[in-house]
């Protein structure tokens, strides 16, 4: 091995935690673990999963929204500390029942949940932009938004005084 090599291996090894964090978007950063379950955008939402998250504070059916070129069924879930949205999203187009739910929106409320990456409600923004990187930001309703895009897939963290609010990880619906 020559000097070189050693020395770039070295100062990669020394790189700081941020670097390695902000790695690109992958599939995983869309599973949380709820109740000690994983839960993943898009997995099929059926009872079972219901039941293993534990007791629910409401059900309801939201209503039928535009996602896309079509309509869909979305229903809230509301668990303590999370909220899930089911979705008969593109059962049409997959060849499934109409009754085909998936997965189609988490929302974390409670300091104690986190994404995939350790950033949870409470997280100062600097520790959002040290696991994944500046993101694009956007000012409404009274909160500051950081979002980033993986594929069709989307997460955004909700500011209020500097720190995360809320969660979103759910689909684009472009």
């Amino acid at each position: 091995m020559t000097k070189g090599f050693l020395f770039s291996v070295s100062l990669l090894l020394a790189a700081p935690a941020s670097v390695w964090a902000q790695a690109p978007l992958s599939e995983s950063d869309f599973t949380v673990q709820l109740n000690q379950h994983p839960v993943a955008l898009g997995q099929a939402w059926n009872d079972a999963l219901s039941a293993s998250l534990g007791e629910t504070t409401y059900d309801g059916f939201v209503g039928e929204v535009p996602f896309g070129d079509a309509s869909y069924k979305f229903y809230r879930h509301n668990f303590d500390g999370f909220d899930i949205y089911s979705a008969n999203l593109w059962w049409d187009d997959q060849g499934k029942s109409v009754d085909s739910y998936i997965v189609g929106q988490i929302t974390l409320h409670s300091p104690a949940l986190h994404t995939a990456r350790g950033v949870g409600p409470g997280s100062t923004k600097e520790a959002i932009i040290s696991h994944y990187g500046p993101g694009e930001t956007d000012n409404s309703d009274g909160s500051e938004w950081i979002s980033y895009s993986f594929n069709n897939k989307h997460i955004a963290f909700s500011l209020v005084g500097g720190k995360v609010d809320s969660i979103n990880i759910n689909f684009d619906d472009d």
